[in-house]
């Protein structure tokens, strides 16, 4: 059976970047999964608006859902608290690791999943900005 590599821009309210200013997780459109996606990464670049400071750090995590398991019609997804943390991405260029901007590639389970969200937190995004953008490449069957 052949596989295919697709390649798929992750948005947040549409657009390809989302500039974090709180220190709240900020939620991605939700992406629907094919039924042929297996797994995937999911890469997130981190890259201050101004200049870094010890701190500036941006955690990330996926939320899935599998349907709608409330049965009130929605796309059910993993709370804030419950969804699965990937990593931190770390942009204090005196840290090991850290850089601006930083980047890193998560892998992530999609067989079985029917959408997911990204979600980032920055700790210090109140007094700096980050902007964050997220790319999924996923394995499918063809």
């Amino acid at each position: 059976m052949a596989n295919s590599i697709v390649e798929t821009q992750i948005t947040w309210a549409a657009a390809s970047s989302k500039t974090v200013s709180a220190n709240t997780i900020q939620w991605s459109d939700a992406y629907p999964c094919d039924v042929t996606d297996f797994t995937g990464n999911i890469q997130i670049n981190a890259d201050n608006a101004g200049t870094p400071a010890s701190g500036d750090t941006c955690d990330v995590y996926v939320a899935f859902t599998t349907g709608d398991i409330l049965g009130d019609s929605g796309d059910d997804f993993d709370t804030d608290e419950h969804a699965q943390f990937l990593g931190r991405l770390d942009t204090y260029a005196s840290n090991t690791p850290g850089e601006d901007p930083a980047r890193r590639s998560f892998e992530v389970e999609l067989s079985g999943k029917k959408a997911f969200k990204v979600g980032v937190i920055c700790a210090q995004a109140s007094t700096r900005n980050i902007v964050v953008r997220a790319r999924l490449t996923s394995h499918r069957l063809a």
